[in-house]
């Protein structure tokens, strides 16, 4: 492997792809054709909104880094063969991308809520910054604490847009007559979609990594508790997620969309369904690896629905 290809494994570059694609689906395919339906002026330019994403990225790829640079003792043991730093990367270049990308993102941070008309929108990503360092520092060891805190991490990638665009809209004085029903449960639900799913892949990668993680001292849940265990939460979080979807479906049906229907139904809980069918089978370390790259398409899956929307909408 390149020292170039390396680099892109340490900061994470496909993650980050997903993250720059559930950011412009979530405003491209949610956010504005909303508006338009009850006649509101997206006031987040295109500028705003690329400092935004430009900030979630470069604080990711800063704490994807530093988690891989705490990871050390672990990977030697759970990923040997997978290890980058102190084989093809110095440790010391971990350090030095957590803190030059994680300033530039704050940078951009405070550039969008500049031009928003908001200084303490920017509390919201230094805070993320500082509790994804102290994510990979303290309580990624800790019993459930890290799992959570990824998770609603996840959530914020959704969320951080509508906050900046909800700013710019209560700094303009423009009445959020659509924003304050139908644009915020579109949001509430791939939220609660992106914590739950993401709580879950977090709890299978600690079962999958469990051999490293006793040996130096954590105390995660499949550790605590058990694996069987373990997979029985991960089982509950999924029924929860089938439970939103059909929730969704629920109040989309009221308005006819029946191909949404259709979508939600067959796809998406066929996906959840045959993710609690792999857990309850799964043995091996191999199992749980390959569950925690299922849980991507799922992640995938329920991007493509917010292109669905769109289409309704249009």
């Amino acid at each position: 492997m390149t020292k170039i290809g390396a680099y892109f494994r340490l900061i994470r570059f496909t993650n980050l792809i997903i993250i720059i694609l559930t950011q412009y689906f979530f405003r491209h395919f949610i956010i504005i054709p909303l508006y338009k339906q009850e006649h509101i002026t997206p006031l987040l330019s295109e500028i705003q909104f690329l400092f935004i994403v430009l900030s979630t990225i470069f604080i990711a790829a800063g704490a994807y880094a530093i988690n891989d640079y705490f990871d050390m003792r672990i990977d030697r043991i759970n990923k040997p063969h997978k290890m980058i730093l102190g084989k093809i990367i110095p440790r010391r270049i971990a350090i030095l991308t957590h803190t030059v990308f994680t300033a530039i993102g704050i940078l951009f941070s405070f550039m969008a809520a500049y031009t928003v008309g908001t200084w303490k929108i920017c509390i919201v990503s230094i805070f993320i910054a500082f509790t994804l360092w102290m994510y990979s520092f303290r309580f990624k060891a800790s019993f459930l604490k890290g799992n959570i805190i990824i998770a609603i991490l996840s959530a914020m990638v959704v969320f951080i847009v509508w906050l900046f665009d909800f700013y710019a809209q209560v700094n303009s004085g423009q009445a959020l007559i659509f924003g304050a029903k139908f644009l915020n449960g579109f949001m509430l639900t791939y939220v609660s979609f992106a914590f739950l799913t993401s709580l879950t892949r977090e709890i299978i990668k600690d079962i999958e990594d469990i051999k490293g993680d006793e040996k130096v001292g954590c105390q995660t849940l499949p550790i605590v508790w058990g694996i069987d265990k373990a997979k029985w939460v991960t089982i509950g979080l999924t029924i929860l997620n089938i439970i939103l979807i059909l929730i969704m479906v629920s109040v989309l049906t009221k308005y006819g969309i029946f191909k949404l229907l259709k979508y939600y139904l067959i796809i998406i809980s066929f996906l959840f369904l045959y993710l609690i069918y792999l857990i309850r089978k799964s043995k091996e370390k191999e199992d749980f690896a390959f569950i925690s790259n299922f849980i991507k398409i799922i992640i995938f899956a329920g991007l493509l629905s917010m292109q669905l929307i769109y289409v309704l909408f249009n």
